[in-house]
């Protein structure tokens, strides 16, 4: 009996607390009328608040008519062959940077007449040879397939890409071993496909920067 009579006792006083300060927040919610704002004296003459400002927006160049359109794929295959594609950019560099170096430490040794210089080149274009080889397949996925409309551009780049891993793979076999190389320059065939190889990723990274950048990027 004691305990039902405590229960109802909270109850009344948890009632008496709500309805005491429920007209306090709804006076303090209730905002005055807007003529009594209007007729304030000084309000016309007051200086707009900061966040009254108008503020000019820039549209970010994706934005409107600049914004790309990429459809998403609607298939799991799709969506794959999307996301793999994406990954060509970040792996494209890194033959290019051996195949690079290799042609760098080749001059290098010839110059000076130090083989030991470009001993350690036929392991460079064997990791050269797995990234290229890595690279062009995720170009395909992130290009499509050949299309009528195709620029030259993208064209060449396609093509051009999918013919320079097995550049690179010629150039491993015709590079001899570090234990041989360290001792003997390349060969004048060997020489000449690596020349033949360097001026191609040249113009091959050319067109690529022209499909992602557009006609004229290099302009001084």
């Amino acid at each position: 009996m004691v305990f039902r009579t405590l229960k109802v006792g909270v109850f009344a006083l948890l009632m008496a607390m709500t309805v005491s300060v429920a007209p306090l927040h709804a006076a303090a919610s209730v905002s005055p009328p807007a003529e009594a704002v209007a007729s304030a004296p000084g309000a016309s003459d007051s200086a707009p608040a900061p966040d009254d400002m108008a503020v000019t927006e820039m549209a970010w160049p994706t934005e409107g008519d600049m914004q790309m359109s990429h459809d998403k794929p609607k298939t799991f295959l799709g969506r794959l062959l999307a996301w793999l594609g994406m990954w060509h950019p970040a792996v494209i560099h890194f033959p290019i940077a051996l195949v690079l170096t290799v042609g760098l430490l080749e001059a290098a040794a010839a110059l000076r007449r130090q083989p030991l210089y470009a001993a350690s080149n036929k392991l460079l274009l064997g990791v050269a040879t797995l990234g290229a080889f890595a690279a062009a397949p995720l170009g395909w996925a992130s290009a499509g397939m050949p299309a009528a409309d195709d620029e030259s551009a993208l064209a060449i780049h396609r093509w051009l890409g999918t013919a320079l891993p097995f550049l690179i793979l010629a150039l491993w076999q015709l590079k001899r071993p570090a234990e041989q190389a360290a001792r003997r320059l390349g060969g004048r065939g060997y020489e000449a496909a690596l020349a033949l190889t360097v001026v191609l990723i040249l113009v091959q990274a050319y067109f690529g920067a022209e499909v992602t950048h557009g006609a004229g990027h290099f302009k001084f």
